[in-house]
């Protein structure tokens, strides 16, 4: 059969691995081959590897949902497991606003992460510059000859695996973005919200280098509020969210005078 896996990256397959077992509660290893197109070994080799990150539970056969103790799992790959497809749908919808020879911020996050990947589809592309400080996105998109990729500087982070304070403002500061992309823990006519503060400083200031500002929240994120304030409603110029977020909320964050856009 041909190898799914020899065309998309590694971690990509790992996610539609957890997605469809998270979905049906338990998947044998060859229903994952077969839903996949990739070999049986690839299915134990993926199997073996989310396992030991405690991010599912393999049993003879193949493999159930849930984890151990999310205890130990790192925040990062435990954010990773979640909201999978509407991550990705969100991820492709951002990057459709990406155009040929603009300058991009790209704040650190699962769910840019998802725009990172979305945009190493777009091979039309020219000219494309990306400021991240995601230590993550910029091991992912440097594999792309069509995109060149700038990493702030800055102090590691190592369970968000972001570059903060210090040095990171004197980078960002120096920059000039037609679009940034921003992530947050929680989105209320309150505002955008974060719970981590260096993680907030940095976000406030791809807000204030870029002309175009974007916020994107899966939507576990809609209707709640986290106790460190990102920025108001209005300094946004759009939301991407998933379908799955709660009407009201949406209908609210509408009504506060935040554009939309639910994929």
């Amino acid at each position: 059969m041909p190898e799914w896996s020899q065309h998309v990256p590694a971690a990509v397959r790992r996610e539609q691995v957890v997605s469809i077992i998270e979905r049906q509660g338990f998947a044998r290893v060859a229903e994952l081959s077969r839903l996949l197109s990739i070999s049986e070994v690839t299915v134990r080799a993926d199997l073996d590897y989310l396992a030991e990150a405690n991010v599912i539970q393999r049993v003879h056969g193949g493999a159930i949902a849930g984890i151990r103790s999310t205890a130990q799992v790192p925040d990062y790959e435990l954010a990773l497991t979640r909201a999978i497809t509407e991550k990705r749908r969100i991820g492709y919808a951002a990057a459709a606003l990406i155009e040929s020879e603009m300058a991009v911020l790209l704040d650190a996050g699962t769910t840019t992460l998802a725009i990172a990947r979305a945009l190493l589809t777009r091979d039309e592309l020219r000219g494309v510059v990306v400021f991240t400080n995601s230590l993550t996105i910029a091991l992912e998109l440097g594999v792309a000859e069509h995109l060149t990729t700038v990493v702030t500087g800055g102090t590691v982070r190592h369970k968000q695996r972001s570059l903060v304070d210090p040095l990171g403002d004197m980078f960002v500061g120096s920059v000039h973005g037609d679009l940034c992309f921003i992530g947050c823990n929680g989105v209320s006519p309150a505002g955008f919200t974060n719970s981590s503060l260096p993680d907030v400083t940095m976000k406030r200031r791809f807000l204030d280098a870029a002309e175009r500002r974007i916020i994107v929240a899966d939507s576990s994120k809609i209707g709640k509020s986290q106790v460190i304030r990102i920025a108001p409603l209005d300094r946004a110029d759009l939301l991407i969210t998933g379908t799955e977020a709660p009407e009201p909320h949406v209908d609210a964050l509408r009504e506060s005078g935040l554009q939309v856009e639910v994929v």
